[in-house]
């Protein structure tokens, strides 16, 4: 149950990283709904996998939410390399 609580916290910084940079050259940033959600949605599994490492990972919801976001990451990850294999891609960004 930890190891994807660390493997949650590790996708999440990556991701909330890569946005990060991406969105620093924009000189007037006009941040959608859409993208809003979804680093809401990050921040709040990095709080849940931050409160399972620390050492909450009992509790019913921290599982839920570790196990979905989790779900989340792994549907992603497999779409885009899925992604990347039907086109012929070298990298995706």
């Amino acid at each position: 149950m930890v190891l994807i609580s660390y493997i949650n916290a590790v996708m999440v910084i990556g991701i909330l990283v890569f946005w990060t940079i991406n969105s620093l050259p924009i000189k007037q940033p006009n941040f959608e709904f859409r993208e809003l959600f979804v680093i809401g949605l990050e921040v709040c599994i990095l709080i849940f996998a931050l409160y399972s490492i620390i050492g909450f990972y009992n509790k019913t919801l921290v599982k839920a939410v570790n196990y979905i976001g989790f779900g989340i990451h792994l549907l992603a990850t497999t779409g885009l390399l899925y992604y990347l294999a039907t086109f012929k891609l070298n990298r995706l960004f």
